[in-house]
């Protein structure tokens, strides 16, 4: 990235998290002035673990970072709710994942943003009456994104999913030194597992049916009790991960639809605050990487601000839609309560993984094979 085509271009990005810093280095790669505005007094975030799959890895890459000091994820193994192994979903030479504690990966981009001289406003709140000038104003806000109803006033409030998901850290008796993804499948609840910080954690993520509604936002946290009488069904290491597991935050999820546009004037929306996904493929991170190299490169392309504005929208809505729609899917595919329903689908994953390994992971070759940096 020698040729510096927004070297003229003053870009403001809201929200310093994972996807306003990587549209902060996309947009200051090409040479633009770019300020990044954080609510927040540092850029600390609660401790978590985040999964990079192949397509997300391509553009942190392209920009010049390295992601590999993060574990290596070695594929996915299904189990039942006791512990029974059900599918391996095996990664392939295009498909790779990053397993990263979550402020390794901020850090990361917030190093490389530094390098690009992208300018920090840390403890600054910024609305859309309030906005500095700039050419583009990039909202990365977030789920609770002040700029969405600036762009699309009219869009439903997102909807309570009937879901709530649960997170926590544990440190295992010995570092682990190799593995993947594990996700344990139970009666109206999943459970995801894998290791993070070179295998000195071990990252817990639940998934839960619920008519218990809670906020939408990491912030709440509960008791480990709360957690492991919600898995009392769970055998297997299920268990034994519950019980180590110290401080625990619950998080609402909410159904979110698309805005009918992304932008108004020169403020587009980027990430969460354009399509909040529920959790159950990992994708939150990896959109909002493809939405800000998208979004830059549109911006680079055209002189007609409009134009690429429109061009980026074209690109990203329908993809952004699809993974939605798998994700929405997953969410029905990992909960059966009914244990009929329970059986037979585990029995087929089963079949499938043992005749012809691989073939449910190719399944999602359109999702993880696609490589944003070269559209």
């Amino acid at each position: 990235m020698a040729v510096q085509p927004l070297k003229d271009q003053n870009i403001a990005v809201i929200g310093g998290g994972l996807g306003g810093l990587c549209a902060a280095l996309c947009f200051a790669r090409r040479g633009a002035s770019v300020t990044v505005y954080e609510q927040a007094p540092s850029f600390e975030e609660v401790g978590a673990g985040i999964q990079v799959a192949s397509n997300g890895l391509r553009v942190l890459r392209a920009l010049g970072l390295d992601p590999s000091s993060a574990f290596q994820g070695e594929g996915t193994t299904l189990h039942d709710h006791l512990g029974r192994r059900v599918a391996v979903l095996p990664n392939s030479s295009s498909r790779e994942v990053r397993l990263f504690h979550r402020p390794e990966l901020l850090g990361l981009l917030e190093a490389g943003c530094q390098d690009a001289g992208v300018r920090l406003e840390l403890g600054a709140k910024i609305t859309p009456e309030d906005a500095p000038e700039a050419d583009l104003f990039v909202a990365a806000d977030g789920v609770k994104s002040a700029f969405r109803a600036h762009v699309a006033p009219d869009l439903a409030a997102p909807e309570f999913s009937g879901q709530a998901a649960w997170r926590a850290l544990v440190r295992p008796p010995k570092p682990i030194t190799r593995g993947g993804v594990s996700v344990y499948m139970g009666p109206g609840a999943h459970v995801v597992v894998y290791p993070i910080q070179q295998g000195e954690l071990i990252n817990v993520v639940v998934g839960e049916d619920t008519a218990e509604r809670a906020a939408e936002g990491w912030q709440q946290e509960v008791s480990q009790a709360d957690m492991a009488a919600r898995l009392s069904a769970f055998g297997g290491p299920v268990g034994e991960l519950i019980g180590r597991a110290e401080k625990v935050h619950l998080w609402g999820l909410f159904n979110h639809k698309l805005p009918p546009r992304w932008s108004e004037g020169n403020v587009v929306l980027l990430g969460d605050a354009a399509h909040a996904m529920l959790p159950y493929m990992a994708q939150g991170a990896c959109m909002a990487f493809e939405d800000a190299w998208a979004l830059a490169a549109s911006w680079e392309k055209y002189d007609d601000p409009d134009a690429a504005l429109g061009a980026y929208e074209s690109l990203r809505v329908p993809r952004v839609a699809r993974v939605m729609k798998a994700v929405r899917a997953n969410a029905t595919r990992f909960h059966h309560s009914n244990a009929v329903a329970r059986v037979i689908g585990h029995t087929g994953l089963r079949a499938v993984s043992t005749l012809a390994p691989g073939l449910i992971a190719r399944q999602f070759d359109w999702l993880y094979n696609y490589d944003v940096t070269k559209v």
